[in-house]
């Protein structure tokens, strides 16, 4: 069943074909109401027009791909701190590392989490200081914003920034697959 699965998402992505979950999303998202302050109210702000075009194409972050299994993770980034199992979806898994996580579902990776502290961040093998401002200045206009932070879709791969708009800061950078949400 895991193989058929594979095969018809791997069969879609290459043809072309948007998968039937995120045809069923509601997007774009508006934009919050609530006051902001800092750095992103000052992204809000900005026109269409002072964004860059980006060439990223969000094939990996941090090195690492969304078609990489648990042995490419430890080969390239050595053993986890610590592996964490869902109490109630057990079929995933997370693998911590400092400032980023890894998570596995049936031992397929699932989601890159980036941690907002990190120092940086390296996006299709370019280095990215990790701020609002230095991602979206390198991956140019967001595709749609949402209710916690701004997204970035090319092909079925995302790159979400989680943005606590209270305090104006990046919480977080999420790489997965749009077949995921």
């Amino acid at each position: 069943m895991k193989n058929a699965f594979i095969a018809c998402y791997l069969a879609g992505g290459i043809i072309g074909v948007v998968p039937l979950a995120y045809m069923s999303l509601p997007h774009p998202v508006q934009e919050p109401q609530a006051t902001t302050t800092g750095a992103a109210s000052e992204w809000a702000t900005v026109s269409h027009a002072d964004y860059t075009v980006s060439d990223f194409r969000l094939q990996s972050v941090n090195g690492l791909s969304l078609y990489d299994d648990k042995i490419t993770v430890e080969r390239m980034l050595g053993e986890p701190n610590q592996i964490n199992q869902d109490e109630w979806l057990t079929e995933m898994e997370t693998y911590e590392y400092p400032n980023m996580d890894i998570v596995f579902r049936d031992g397929i990776m699932d989601e890159i989490k980036v941690s907002g502290s990190a120092s940086t961040i390296w996006i299709d093998d370019e280095e990215i200081p990790v701020s609002i401002e230095a991602l979206i200045d390198a991956l140019g206009e967001p595709d749609y914003k949402a209710e916690d932070g701004i997204v970035y879709e090319r092909r079925e791969n995302v790159l979400k920034l989680f943005i606590n708009y209270d305090t104006g800061t990046l919480e977080s950078i999420a790489y997965y697959h749009i077949s995921s949400v």
